[in-house]
């Protein structure tokens, strides 16, 4: 994983200059009918707050950055609701990675709010969405939610990764097993897994490649902070998934 962690401090350093720029734009109407400039911003204050724990070991940092980025995905979807003219992308599933922003800031509260506001736009959901990410998705928002649905939509998301052949991402499959089942070793096997494909997924084609992904797993950090609010004790910790980060 040597590609963007190189180069984190040059593009921390000119992603706080663009900030305000980037802020001024979300907040103009012109340039933000479409959701296009606060969507930009969410994904800058991610990488901010990404870069922010790495360079200056600024966890506090990191949770409002990330919280920000999934606050600002729940106002497109809720402008969205509203009748305004928001791109149908910043509604379809793919908001699952938002969630996984608010997870690993350790706002429940705004995880759950966000979870609620997402899915039911089937038109959407197939126009924009791949069935892995659909999958994914609605299983994530059972499970933050805590609904009667939460392990039928878990297995639902484990046959589409065996189908797809998105195998290396089976480590969801079984934490979200795992939690459903309140087992907190099996969970810590999970998050073995997640962290040794990770790295796959961050070289040559991957999801996570030439992103701050590569240097910290995100989605890993909101699921330990998902199992401790489900009352697990998680004794986990890798560069990946470090334990400092987890609420």
């Amino acid at each position: 994983m040597s590609g963007i962690i190189d180069r984190l401090p040059i593009l921390f350093e000119e992603s706080m200059e663009d900030l305000p720029y980037l802020k001024d734009n979300a907040k103009n109407p012109k340039k933000d009918k479409n959701g296009s400039a606060s969507n930009t911003l969410a994904n800058l204050i991610r990488f901010i707050g990404v870069s922010e724990f790495l360079l200056n070991q600024n966890i506090e940092g990191f949770r409002r950055f990330l919280s920000d980025a999934a606050q600002i995905r729940l106002s497109l979807i809720e402008r969205f609701d509203k009748g305004e003219a928001i791109s149908k992308s910043y509604v379809s599933m793919l908001s699952y990675k938002s969630l996984f922003n608010a997870l690993a800031s350790g706002d429940l509260g705004l995880a759950k709010k966000l979870a609620s506001t997402m899915g039911g736009r089937d038109d959407i959901e197939r126009e924009y969405d791949h069935p892995f990410d659909r999958a994914l998705g609605y299983a994530l928002k059972a499970i933050v939610l805590n609904s009667v649905e939460q392990g039928e939509k878990a297995a639902e998301f484990r046959t589409v990764i065996e189908e797809s052949g998105n195998i290396d991402f089976i480590g969801y499959a079984d934490a979200f097993e795992a939690i459903l089942n309140c087992d907190a070793e099996s969970f810590m096997n999970a998050l073995q897994s997640i962290v040794s494909n990770h790295k796959k997924q961050s070289k040559g084609n991957g999801v996570f490649r030439d992103s701050e992904d590569e240097v910290l797993c995100i989605w890993g950090v909101g699921l330990v902070n998902l199992a401790k609010l489900r009352g697990m004790e998680i004794k986990f910790d890798d560069p990946l998934i470090p334990v400092s980060l987890v609420s």
